[in-house]
């Protein structure tokens, strides 16, 4: 993985020096033929929900180290030494209120101490000094990133560069001679103009490079620097060691009309040793950045920048407003200049002032422009104004290929009067003049720092770590500075410097944005914005800063938004840790030292804690959530079920009352026939009787041969057939039945006589059948399909209702991957007066 600054124009600056060698010289190498190299190894994805926290991979990793590592190791003592400091202060994150220059004197004691102690060690042992955690010979990981990757420079390149001392480079080794100066530096096969440019920068002032370098001894090979990182100064101890461009088992040919296409040539007989010996001199053997004369602090400086970072990877491409902050402690941004208002105004206040109160350097465009190479820094080395002409002096960082505009060498705008003056002397060593128009045109952005770090200057900081929304806004944390006087102050929000853990960056970047109001106005007018980046980029950029040059004392809030992006291919920290823990161990603790140290200013473990506390108790609080929800749900069930059942009860009960009802009616029916049938057989048994006496039957009034009811009408009066005659039925049993039976069926009876006066049949007293109906059939079960649908018991139950947000998380674009961005940064006041600095977070906010 590339870190961000390689996507830089800037950083993919610096195409290779030309070569114009008549007999070029080249190292045979066998080819690389090994079929699994195909290019860097890459942290493999794991499988799940990817974790972007960084402590709990990193504590489980740290877990099966021996306990003595963990309590004698320098660096993790640091890491401790800076927790304590971070659990004393009020605050949640890194408190400091110090003169600008105390951490550089802390850190240039303890950088000596050790050195001292080194030395002293050495000259018992009689031995030089080999850096063991940084050992060029056996460790590749000093050029190669954690996650594999090799500067572009020797990319592919198998064997590695070889490694010497500079006692065996150089024939009479000298640190400086006569000083530090810009025209020292001539950049090697490495990618870090920017880094360069910035050391030319600073060598314009001597005090800088005598605080760069504090301590060394060239006999035992021990070199002692200290450099600026995220608000503090840092040392870094190195030995004298240093890659070469042969080595002695390299294998040379010489050849003319070499064909680069076809890469042959005519080869050529030479003496390969003295060759050899040749090349393997001064310092141009050297592979990385050199001087061109004996002096070695040029290639040492950039061997323990590099080793600050964890390696030469890191710091190829960048920006040179960066690299001078790193240097001397300042604070960088980049100007463009088509936003420059007043040009004569920037010169006089700011670019006329280098080497002074600022520091410039220059990035050129994209495309080469008269002699200017495309994307590559430049450090700006002095300003001369006359009247009303303004020129600039620059230095390109190869030693070579110069501005061949107005001003450049040899141009007829030169006279013998103005190189006097300018005190320049022709020649391709790097060095050239050119107008300030040019510079404004050719160099569209401008690399300036503000020099902070003389015993004049306070400064105040406070850390934090806050949970990144993904909606941009302005968070409700802030921070609040009060300063005692009024005067200059300069106020910049950063977030450490991710170049010093490549590998271990994570998915998430972020960039920041302030506004500074007064207290109580937080409504009103900002005073100032954070309208300049530490960076050429204008987003994810280091730190971004505004300057007051007179604020007046008082207490001022800092609201801020960070905006991030989250790349999904990238992996995790957690996913680094586990993928390298075995196989690059000891990279892998260098690194996450490193880091840990970096976001411990902010207390970010605290946060991650807060954050796994706080999603365990939303993952119970959902889980009562759902339990609830399901009971809700099984209840309206259950409640529509009883319901359903309900109505097809209470329709069962109607139909059966209904049934129960007419089964009455019919019984009532049936009784009332039955009285009637009684009455008919008691009059028959009457007829009877008279028949068998052979005496005419009599008559009663109060019981006739037929019931009628007593509101019956005349009209439907039954018609009474004529009595039987006596004598023809015979006057005992023994008499003529035929005669009797002829006289029985004489009793006719009418149609009226069959039916009751309401129509119902009535029973005849000859009628066999005695009122025989069909009987009731019984009401048939119901079922809710009998019935017509009804949404509000037959629909689906409703979930929607009041449905927790949290649950609606399921379907958004995190659902599979939730956004946890992080980001811990930290917020500097510098003023010429004590000033204080917290952080304030209201309760809930992130």
């Amino acid at each position: 993985m590339k870190s961000r600054y390689r996507r830089h124009a800037l950083a993919m600056a610096d195409p290779e020096l030309p070569q114009p060698v008549p007999f070029p010289i080249r190292i045979v190498q066998e080819p690389v033929t090994s079929p699994t190299d195909d290019g860097p190894d890459q942290p493999a994805e794991l499988p799940g929900r990817r974790n972007d926290s960084f402590y709990e991979a990193w504590d489980k990793f740290l877990a099966i180290e021996p306990k003595r590592a963990l309590s004698t190791s320098t660096m993790a003592k640091k890491v401790e030494e800076e927790r304590k400091a971070v659990d004393e202060t009020p605050g949640d994150g890194l408190l400091v209120q110090e003169n600008a220059a105390t951490s550089w004197e802390q850190a240039a004691a303890e950088c000596k101490a050790k050195v001292a102690a080194i030395v002293e060690e050495c000259k018992m042992l009689n031995q030089k000094y080999r850096d063991m955690n940084f050992d060029l010979e056996t460790n590749k990981y000093c050029l190669r990133s954690l996650t594999g990757r090799d500067p572009d420079a020797i990319d592919k390149i198998d064997p590695l560069p070889w490694v010497k001392r500079v006692e065996d480079i150089f024939d009479d080794p000298q640190f400086f001679i006569d000083g530090a100066t810009a025209t020292d530096v001539h950049q090697g096969s490495g990618r870090d103009c920017w880094f360069l440019a910035a050391l030319m920068a600073v060598t314009a002032k001597k005090d800088l490079v005598d605080k760069l370098c504090v301590a060394r001894n060239e006999k035992v090979g021990v070199y002692g620097f200290v450099f600026y990182r995220d608000g503090e100064f840092i040392f870094e101890v190195v030995d004298d060691k240093l890659y070469m461009r042969v080595g002695d088992d390299d294998e040379l040919s010489v050849v003319r009309d070499w064909d680069k296409a076809e890469k042959q040539g005519v080869s050529l007989k030479h003496d390969g040793e003295k060759l050899k010996a040749k090349l393997q001199k001064s310092g141009e053997a050297l592979y990385f950045s050199h001087c061109r004369s004996n002096e070695t602090w040029l290639p040492l400086v950039e061997k323990a920048y590099a080793k600050a970072h964890g390696d030469y990877f890191a710091i190829e491409g960048g920006y040179a407003s960066e690299g001078i902050e790193d240097l001397s402690g300042g604070v960088g941004v980049v100007l463009n200049p088509e936003d420059i208002m007043d040009k004569d105004r920037f010169w006089r206040e700011q670019l006329s002032l280098v080497n002074e109160k600022y520091l410039f350097g220059g990035g050129s465009k994209p495309t080469s422009s008269k002699g200017l190479e495309r994307s590559h820094a430049y450090a700006v080395l002095q300003a001369w104004e006359e009247g009303d002409l303004k020129l600039l002096k620059l230095r390109n960082p190869w030693g070579s290929v110069e501005w061949d505009g107005s001003w450049s060498d040899g141009d007829k705008l030169w006279t013998a009067d103005m190189m006097t003056k300018l005190n320049h002397r022709f020649g391709d060593d790097g060095v050239f003049w050119m107008s300030y128009q040019d510079f404004l045109k050719h160099f569209p952005s401008v690399n300036r720092v503000r020099l902070l770090n003389d015993k004049d200057w306070r400064v105040a900081q406070q850390w934090t770590c806050v949970n990144v929304p993904w909606t941009v806004d302005y968070l409700d944390t802030k921070f609040q500075f009060t300063t005692s006087k009024q005067g200059p102050v300069v106020i910049v929000l950063s977030q450490p410097d991710e170049r010093y853990f490549c590998g271990l960056n994570g998915r998430y970047f972020c960039s920041l944005h302030f506004r500074v109001y007064k207290e109580g106005d937080d409504k009103g007018s900002w005073l100032v914005r954070s309208m300049h980046n530490s960076g050429n980029d204008s987003e994810f950029t280091r730190s971004v800063s505004a300057e007051i040059e007179d604020l007046e004392a008082g207490t001022y809030n800092v609201i801020f938004k960070v905006t991030a992006i989250r790349i999904k291919r990238l992996p995790t920290a957690e996913e680094c840790i586990v993928q390298l823990a075995v196989e690059r161990k000891e990279k892998l603790l260098h690194v996450g030292r490193r880091y840990d140290y970096a976001q411990t200013k902010g207390n970010r473990r605290a946060m991650e804690e807060a954050n796994k506390l706080q999603k365990k108790l939303e993952r119970i609080e959902m889980q009562k959530d759902r339990f609830k929800k399901a009971r809700q749900l099984h209840q309206q069930e259950k409640g529509r079920a009883r319901r359903c059942k309900q109505r097809v009860e209470d329709s069962m009960k109607e139909k059966r009352k209904a049934f129960e009802l007419a089964g009455g009616q019919r019984e009532k029916q049936k009784r009332q026939r039955m009285r009637g049938r009684r009455k008919h057989e008691s009059t028959a048994g009457q007829v009877d009787a008279e028949v068998e006496r052979g005496s005419e039957p009599k008559t009663d009034e109060a019981t006739p041969l037929t019931t009628e009811p007593e509101d019956m009408h005349p009209e439907d009066a039954v018609q009474q057939p004529e009595p039987v005659q006596a004598d023809t039925v015979g006057k005992d049993t023994g008499g003529n039945l035929e005669t009797l039976s002829r006289g029985l069926s004489g009793l006719e009876l009418s149609e009226k006589q069959s039916s009751n006066v309401n129509g119902s049949r009535c029973v005849s007293p000859l009628d066999e059948d005695d009122g025989y109906e069909s009987p009731l059939e019984p009401p048939e079960e119901l079922d809710d399909d009998d019935f017509d649908f009804d949404s509000d018991m037959e629909g689906p139950v409703d979930s929607s209702e009041d449905e927790d947000p949290r649950e609606r998380r399921k379907t958004d674009i995190f659902a599979d991957d939730p956004w946890n961005a992080l980001c811990v940064l930290g917020l500097r006041v510098y003023s010429l007066h004590s000033a204080k600095v917290c952080v304030i977070k209201s309760e809930g906010s992130s």
